[in-house]
């Protein structure tokens, strides 16, 4: 479901206007997401930042390099990986699980002290929430039966420094000024209910499967920490070799992979 807009920044607050460079001032501002999980077992999420991209392209202007995910559940803050969608470069992605009935906050912030040279950091767009299949085998279901309940609170918070501020000369103590404001929900309301994506048998895309089997023969595959979509895929191949097409071709491209990273496995039709 779509939640809010977004934008993050790390530019000026006005143009360069003349005789009052001295008063000027930028904000570094990120997008925080207050969700409550209201359900009695543990949720895990997907959330997605759809970005505006600039034409022509402007790396300043995408999150690329650019901004980090943080959960921050009972005062803990915990990176999230945060990944393109495979053929949408638009849009990033995320993962992460709410304890039954804990209140998380969920931070898009913009990447410092990097961001502040050249300072030109601006990127909007949208944002939404979704509640993704859980792993199993064969084949992942949901993890609902029914829409589940969230109270949802998106925020814009903002630091105005000095236009020259710099990290490495700064001295203590510092005094900044700060903004934040709620942003309008899609839905009007704080109350919501996202429903369960059903569960789906997974496509392997063989080129996506090439890294994953040479990790899966040197040994060094570590399944806990793959979160994104594509690794999703990836992680249960051995679970999902027999949901695969079996086709001649897929068969043949299929072996031909294993057989290139010494795995001893070959599939073939009975």
């Amino acid at each position: 479901m779509e939640i809010s807009t977004f934008e993050i920044l790390t530019k000026p607050i006005a143009p360069p206007i003349g005789g009052l460079e001295a008063v000027a001032r930028r904000v570094v501002q990120g997008y925080f997401l207050t969700i409550s999980n209201l359900e009695a077992i543990d949720l895990r999420y997907r959330i997605e930042f759809t970005v505006s991209l600039p034409v022509p392209a402007d790396p300043n202007k995408i999150l690329l390099n650019n901004a980090f995910l943080v959960v921050d559940v009972e005062g803990i803050n915990t990176p999230v990986p945060l990944t393109q969608q495979p053929g949408k470069p638009k849009v990033y992605r995320g993962f992460f699980t709410i304890p039954a009935h804990k209140t998380a906050s969920v931070e898009l912030l913009p990447i410092l002290p990097g961001s502040l040279t050249p300072g030109l950091l601006e990127v909007r767009g949208y944002v939404s929430l979704f509640l993704p299949p859980r792993r199993s085998f064969p084949i992942p279901v949901p993890q609902s039966e029914k829409p589940v309940k969230v109270l949802l609170n998106p925020e814009i918070r903002g630091t105005f420094l000095p236009n020259e501020f710099s990290p490495l000369a700064a001295k203590a103590p510092l005094d900044f000024d700060q903004i934040n404001y709620t942003l309008a929900i899609a839905s009007g309301k704080a109350l919501n209910e996202i429903p369960p994506e059903p569960g789906k048998p997974i496509i392997i895309d063989l080129p996506i499967v090439a890294p994953i089997l040479e990790e899966l023969r040197n040994g060094t595959l570590d399944l806990p920490s793959l979160d994104a979509d594509n690794s999703e895929k990836a992680q249960m191949l051995v679970q999902l070799l027999a949901q695969i097409d079996t086709n001649d071709v897929n068969l043949k491209e299929l072996n031909t992979v294993m057989d290139k990273f010494d795995i001893p496995v070959r599939m073939s039709r009975s």
